[in-house]
């Protein structure tokens, strides 16, 4: 507590005319003991020093104040109200040690003060002297002995020092003072808890019951401490009484349930559950936190959703409909149950709530990829960059998108904003670059497109996708083939029973008219089921005949025939039993 700046003024200015001022007549009174004789002028300096500190201090100059109130002291040494504004101001600016020495000295002088008491209290407690804390408060409470914060304080002290003997002494007092009161009880039931005598907490948690039987708090306080004592059917007793008296109550049902569940009574559990989430005066963030700690994945193998939690989410949907992350937990936990379509549907419900959530965006947008919805991705990752544009990931997204699309224009022009704004991940960057690779070779732009997947393997050199595009495209245009056989070299050895990679690495030697070589890596390529695949089989088909194989080219480009997924090339192949490239 602060005396107000007026109040003090006041204070001041009647204790200085208290003081006597001299004259001829006055100077020749014997003084009494202990009493102050000061000058007119001296009054008068100590009043001005006086009221100049306290304008100080009201402006925040803590230095002129200071300086003020030490000038009221050289007149009168003993002036408790400067004494005391210097020990604020000292407490204040940290100067705890000189802060408490200064407030020692004014209770010394007046020890009738309560604010001075109150403020000597305080320092000790920064300066956790939790002891002498106490016996200031002692000294508030013979002052103001119906004051029952002091004894809060006094008992308080007492903690901090961990006298709890003391303390409860101090609790007993209240007791005594004032009546049953919550924060003496419940600070006696923990320091039972504390020392071990449980049987006592329990009565203290009782005996507010008893003072007011109709407050739910208390009840709940009796579980809680039934609960922390493992007597789990005397703490679910006291909720079912404590639900006679508040039958809607939110978080006793919750706590219930929990109990039942403890208690391997999940049927019983579960109905409570519903309830409590069915309940509109339990607040949504509370049921969302309850939903993932304690149901979602609890009694499920890991990584598996309990249907439980979808089950109160639909619950949730009466008191909560309009909750936009209602939706998007619903959409979490449905991915997270191999159910991706109904996610999505539970996804935009969400964003039709509340679009301005990006982290809800970018879940769908990775659903509807891997559903390979190009159409529907490309157009909601272009709402979405309206709402974020400095998103990096869902430039990303369009720009695949547009590329599975054809829209090979739109996807350079997404891959090149995109690429910019992340440059912070190093490994997306390099997945931006690789793209706009891949999009420049689709139009024939070859040198942009050699350009940007030198700069993804500057990032990543051994990333396998990259090192296979590249070395393929160049082998298509004819171009440095030994800087592709080299990169796509390096795959095979990293991915021996790939039979994309194998197909790239011998169409390479292929093209450097190294035929036996290429047929050797070719049949590797079929061994490891390129036998499906139609263009594989049709590239082998091309290397028999290079080899003056004919019968066994025409052969194996009427397998290729039948699988699907050739060149535009192949039947013209068939018909005219000759190869064309």
């Amino acid at each position: 507590m602060r005396l107000s700046f007026f109040y003090i003024t006041i204070l001041c200015a009647s204790f200085i005319l208290s003081c006597k001022a001299s004259n001829a007549v006055a100077g020749k009174e014997k003084k009494k003991k202990n009493e102050v004789v000061l000058s007119e002028d001296e009054v008068i300096k100590l009043k001005s020093s006086f009221f100049e500190g306290n304008r100080e201090k009201m402006m925040g100059n803590a230095d002129e104040a200071l300086k003020h109130f030490k000038e009221c002291i050289q007149i009168y040494p003993e002036h408790a109200p400067s004494l005391y504004e210097i020990g604020l101001i000292y407490n204040q600016i940290s100067q705890n040690q000189t802060a408490q020495s200064v407030l020692e000295q004014v209770v010394t002088i007046d020890a009738s003060n309560k604010w001075y008491q109150e403020a000597l209290a305080r320092v000790y407690e920064e300066n956790r002297e939790y002891v002498k804390a106490a016996g200031v408060y002692e000294k508030l409470i013979d002052l103001v002995p119906n004051e029952m914060m002091y004894y809060d304080a006094k008992a308080n002290s007492f903690l901090l020092a961990n006298d709890l003997k003391s303390a409860m002494k101090v609790y007993d007092q209240m007791e005594e003072q004032f009546g049953v009161t919550e924060n003496s009880s419940l600070q006696k039931q923990k320091i039972y808890m504390a020392v071990g005598k449980n049987d006592k907490a329990i009565e203290e948690a009782k005996k507010l019951i008893e003072a007011a039987p109709g407050t739910p708090r208390y009840y709940n306080n009796l579980a809680e401490v039934y609960h922390k004592l493992g007597q789990n059917e005397n703490a679910l007793k006291t909720y079912e009484k404590l639900l006679e008296i508040d039958p809607n109550n939110s978080y006793v049902q919750l706590s219930m349930a929990t109990y039942y569940y403890q208690g391997g009574r999940i049927d019983e559990g579960k109905k409570v559950m519903r309830r409590a989430f069915a309940n509109p005066s339990l607040d949504f963030e509370s049921k969302a936190r309850i939903l993932f700690t304690n149901v979602a994945y609890s009694e499920v193998p890991q990584g598996q959703v309990n249907p439980f939690a979808l089950e109160l989410i639909d619950i949730m949907k009466t008191p909560h409909g309009n909750e936009a992350q209602l939706y998007a937990i619903e959409g979490d936990l449905l991915s997270q149950s191999g159910k991706p379509l109904k996610a999505r549907d539970a996804y935009n419900k969400s964003l039709s709530l509340d679009e301005n959530q990006f982290l809800v965006w970018s879940q769908m947008l990775l659903i509807n990829s891997e559903q390979l919805d190009w159409k529907t991705t490309f157009e909601e990752s272009s709402k979405a960059i309206e709402l974020f544009p400095t998103q990096g990931t869902l430039y990303y997204f369009k720009g695949v998108s547009a590329l599975q699309l054809k829209k090979t224009e739109d996807a350079i022009d997404a891959f090149l904003v995109g690429k910019d704004l992340v440059v912070e991940n190093k490994s997306l960057q390099g997945q931006f670059y690789s793209n706009l690779g891949d999009a420049y070779h689709q139009l024939e732009k070859f040198e942009e497109s050699d350009k940007y997947f030198d700069l993804a393997l500057t990032i990543d050199p051994n990333d396998m996708l990259v090192l296979n595009n590249y070395s393929y495209y160049l082998s298509l245009r004819g171009k440095n083939l030994e800087k592709a056989e080299k990169m796509s070299r390096r795959t095979v050895d990293q991915n021996p029973e790939s039979s994309t990679y194998l197909d790239t690495y011998a169409w390479i030697l292929y093209k450097m008219e190294n035929y036996p070589e290429a047929k050797k890596w070719m049949q590797y390529a079929l061994n490891n089921g390129g036998n499906q695949e139609g263009i594989i089989v049709e590239h082998f088909g091309d290397i028999l005949f290079k080899l003056n194989d004919k019968e066994g080219a025409l052969k194996y480009w009427q397998m290729a025939s039948e699988i699907g997924g050739g060149t535009d090339l192949l039947l013209k192949k068939i018909e005219t039993e000759t190869l064309y490239e």
